[in-house]
């Protein structure tokens, strides 16, 4: 017997009624909240509660089928969830349409949260302002801050640390990089948090899928050309695929800077932003695993200095760590990290385009929202 307590609002088109099926499909008989939980731009996750435990329910969308095998992502998800990197998968729908999992509770992290521009000045002891001594507790998402490369470039020059052309891989100062400044020694620091998953993550094996950088702009690309061919796309679609035709010599460069220094591929989640990690216990686990490759080890590091609220020395010291005597990429890898920033930005608009042109009209407009949103961010866009 189905014993509801608790009926929360729903927003992915999945009536309360509907899922109480689905999860007794799933072993969930005694059912005592439903509640969406926040976070995801294309897929619906629900915290399940019963007397046995919680749970949390993902509804897979349909539009992101084309981006992603689901045969692929439960290999890696399994394989994080083997290694203790990420929630137990328990299990998937026939359709594969739903997924349920273990629920982690995460843990608030101890941290204070400021601009580039604010912890430049911070770091460089220019003032001792109360309001940046106090710590505050906060969610793992409240760390979430949008980072190009030219921030990542700006912050790194207010430490002394200087670039030129870096798509063209002209690093003119590489001595700072072998210089630790002023780490973060807080045991529940987030840079240092992010640095043991990368490292923990560069060790797993990488299965038997694979793409490359170079691959994965024209796989986009292709789909996008593709859409614009077949569909009666808005004149807003069409206007912002016109964005991205224009840069197309700028992602080349990119691609190839990052080519230019890959020894060889390394497991990659791609997508480890803020929304994606979960705290529990000092240590740092991942969901979402739609994406997750054999690919570029930039592509990790790039995701987490694009999308973390680090401040310039942080960002410092996780690249210098994540870099130092990697198996996989060259000595001239720290150059082309402006690069992997870029394309992280550029994979984002192509998502957004590829989402609007599967998605219904009142969703088209928040995914072209989101293009929006990424554009000012990659390098020499206008």
């Amino acid at each position: 017997m189905l014993d509801v307590i608790a009926a929360m609002q729903y927003t992915a088109g999945e009536s309360f009624n509907a899922l109480l099926p689905i999860l007794k499909r799933a072993g969930l008989e005694q059912v005592l909240s439903i509640c969406e939980l926040s976070g995801g731009l294309s897929n619906h996750n629900y915290k399940i509660t019963t007397p046995a435990g919680s749970y949390v329910l993902r509804v897979n969308a349909d539009a992101a089928d084309s981006f992603c095998f689901r045969e692929q992502e439960r290999f890696y998800w399994q394989q994080l969830a083997q290694a203790k990197l990420a929630p137990a998968l328990l299990w998937v729908s026939e359709d594969e349409r739903y997924y349920l999992s273990d629920f982690i509770e995460s843990d608030l992290i101890e941290s204070a949260v400021a601009s580039v521009a604010e912890c430049a000045v911070i770091e460089h002891n220019v003032i001792d302002s109360e309001r940046f001594q106090r710590k505050r507790f906060i969610h793992w998402p409240a760390l979430e801050r949008q980072t190009s490369a030219a921030d990542f470039v700006l912050g790194q020059s207010s430490l002394g640390i200087l670039y030129h052309g870096y798509s063209q891989q002209a690093y003119l100062n590489p001595e700072p990089w072998l210089m630790p400044i002023q780490q973060d020694k807080h045991p529940n620091s987030a840079a240092n948090l992010l640095l043991e998953l990368l490292l923990q993550l560069r060790e797993l094996p990488t299965g038997s899928y694979a793409i490359s950088i170079t691959e994965q702009w024209q796989e986009y690309h292709q789909q996008m050309l593709a859409y614009q061919a077949s569909l009666a796309l808005t004149h807003d679609w069409s206007e912002r695929v016109a964005k991205l035709l224009g840069i197309q010599i700028d992602i080349k460069h990119w691609c190839d800077d990052l080519a230019a220094c890959l020894i060889k591929p390394q497991f990659c989640h791609r997508d480890l932003n803020p929304h994606n990690l979960l705290l529990k216990n000092n240590r740092l686990y991942c969901i979402d695993f739609e994406y997750a490759t054999a690919s570029h080890p930039l592509c990790e590091l790039a995701v987490v200095l694009a999308t973390h609220a680090l401040t310039p020395a942080q960002q410092n010291e996780l690249v210098t760590q994540y870099l130092s005597q990697h198996p996989y990429v060259t000595s001239h890898a720290v150059a082309a990290v402006p690069a992997a920033i870029d394309m992280y930005w550029v994979f984002a608009c192509y998502w957004a385009l590829l989402m609007a042109a599967q998605t219904e009209p009142s969703r088209s407009a928040d995914y072209l929202a989101w293009f929006d949103c990424f554009w000012p961010l990659i390098t020499q866009a206008s």
